[in-house]
């Protein structure tokens, strides 16, 4: 986790130091990209060996990935759909019956709008921005015990929720864009666990990295 921020705070520091020359519009573009942070979970690995049982878990690696797509309607609003997913339990049981391994996975996809609330940005490479989604988080459990025979068995449930976040987009050039956020998901709980857990709401931080594509504007229009 130390080094995942220690990367975010050194990439941001360099692209502050991108030229103004680098300010565009972005109405009617697009963007294609790849999110990668950490969610409110964090890794917890135990061994235990306990009257012939040997138990090693990890509870939720904290690591969070996904694919993203935008559309600027206008040049400080956007269209957002995001595909994510988070390890949420591995564990693997050992005993005299033989082995019992179980796998959980929550992946959330959202569609939401983001919106660049700085006026004065919108002629800057710079750009502060709020994020708000709306969606289905899908927990997905796979369980499989191996002995005197192999017994597989999957598990997956839906529920509806969202997601609130605060962040920046850095203009690196006219195809490239870096960003960074913070968010909080809201999601209903699971009818049963998933990972051990029924709720996987929380806190998340992101850095994403994207490209642009479409019609460029060679003068940025700013708003009202």
């Amino acid at each position: 986790m130390k080094t995942f921020v220690l990367c975010v705070v050194a990439v941001i520091f360099t692209t502050t130091q991108v030229s103004s020359t680098n300010a565009q519009s972005l109405a009617k573009r697009h963007q294609v990209g790849l999110k990668l942070g950490i969610w409110n979970q964090v890794t917890d690995v135990r061994t235990e060996i306990q009257r012939g049982f040997a138990t090693t878990s990890v509870k939720s690696s904290g690591g969070m990935g996904g694919l993203f797509y935008g559309h600027w309607f206008s040049e400080n609003q956007a269209l957002i759909v995001s595909v994510g997913s988070m390890v949420a339990n591995i564990e693997t049981v050992v005993n005299m019956a033989g082995t019992t391994s179980e796998t959980a996975v929550v992946a959330p996809v959202l569609i939401g709008m983001k919106y660049y609330f700085l006026q004065s940005s919108l002629d800057s490479p710079v750009r502060p921005q709020a994020t708000a989604s709306v969606g289905t988080f899908i927990g997905s459990q796979t369980r499989q015990q191996v002995g005197s025979t192999i017994v597989s068995d999957t598990r997956a449930e839906m529920v509806f929720g969202g997601q609130l976040g605060l962040g920046a987009d850095f203009l690196l050039s006219r195809r490239f864009m870096l960003g960074t956020a913070i968010a909080y998901n809201v999601m209903q709980d699971f009818e049963e666990p998933i990972g051990g857990s029924r709720n996987y709401g929380g806190p998340e931080f992101s850095l994403s990295f994207s490209y642009l594509f479409g019609k460029i504007r060679h003068q940025p229009a700013t708003e009202e």
